[in-house]
């Protein structure tokens, strides 16, 4: 059975070795409590969620912030949803898989502020090399809800990292979770087990004519990442109402001229692949 839980794994191989300019102030604020409002059909039984979102910025301490508009070194803005531990743990998680440094203790979860301060320690160290003069580090990341249909909440996380190098890298990350019963929702929890080889094949089918390749044309390793040079399902997608999207970051599949690369897998041609209880059968029409 293919396996598709790890983003992990997709997340701290995208994410390149860098460091950050360490500033003298630190906030991590909260804004009012706020409600989302379901996109739900006539009918539909469905929860809401309310969160507070939550910021966490550093200026250059070299920078004068009166004078200067370009201050601001990091920029981390996410949402914390009340009583929904699941889906708060898992996005700190990637949160904390944008810091460019391997923790201490692997076993134990560090806060995103301690994690901040060690970052910005990390480019005072940087400071010091004669070939980091004019160079500025940068670490911004965000959450935004994408939609709330009826038990089913997307969100999606924008990540941009710069370490001083000949440029930054950028990341995107998804998450489907059940609000109803409070937890994620992967792949193999949508499709039957003895359909992922299918999936596969029709998600191929379809990214090879997106790349204007034949169906029967090899992915060569010169233009394509594909381990072995066999197509792979994106361990990143998101459950919209048009079909599963599967996204490649950058470096993934790709050279990093050629960016992030999309793959929209319709439900109509995977219908019969579906379970029977998923809340991805509301899209079925």
């Amino acid at each position: 059975m293919m396996m598709l839980r790890d983003s992990m794994k997709i997340f701290n191989s995208l994410i390149y070795p860098l460091s950050i300019v360490l500033a003298l102030l630190s906030a991590c604020n909260n804004t009012p409590q706020n409600k989302l409002k379901s996109s739900k059909s006539p009918g539909l039984d469905f929860d809401t969620v309310t969160y507070t979102l939550k910021t966490i910025t550093k200026d250059d301490p070299e920078c004068d912030t009166s004078r200067e508009k370009n201050c601001r070194i990091v920029n981390i803005k996410y949402h914390v949803f009340d009583n929904h531990p699941v889906l708060n743990d898992s996005i700190r998680t990637m949160l904390l898989a944008i810091y460019p440094f391997e923790r201490t203790d692997p076993s134990v979860m560090p806060s995103l502020d301690k994690q901040t301060e060690e970052f910005m320690d990390k480019y005072e160290e940087f400071k010091k090399e004669p070939y980091s003069q004019g160079r500025k580090y940068g670490l911004i990341s965000s959450t935004k809800v994408m939609e709330e249909l009826g038990n089913l909440l997307t969100l999606q996380l924008d990540a941009y990292t710069y370490s001083g190098g000949a440029h930054g890298a950028s990341f995107t990350h998804f998450f489907n979770y059940d609000i109803r019963n409070k937890k994620m929702i992967f792949i193999d929890d949508v499709i039957n087990d003895n359909y992922q080889d299918c999936l596969v094949k029709v998600a191929e089918r379809i990214f090879k004519k997106n790349e204007g390749l034949n169906p029967g044309q090899p992915l060569k390793p010169n233009a394509y990442f594909f381990e072995n040079n066999r197509f792979s399902l994106a361990n990143n997608y998101v459950f919209t109402p048009q079909g599963i999207m599967f996204l490649y970051n950058e470096y993934e599949i790709k050279p990093y001229a050629d960016g992030k690369t999309e793959l929209l897998v319709p439900y109509a041609e995977i219908k019969h692949m579906l379970k029977t209880e998923t809340l991805i059968r509301q899209f079925l029409k």
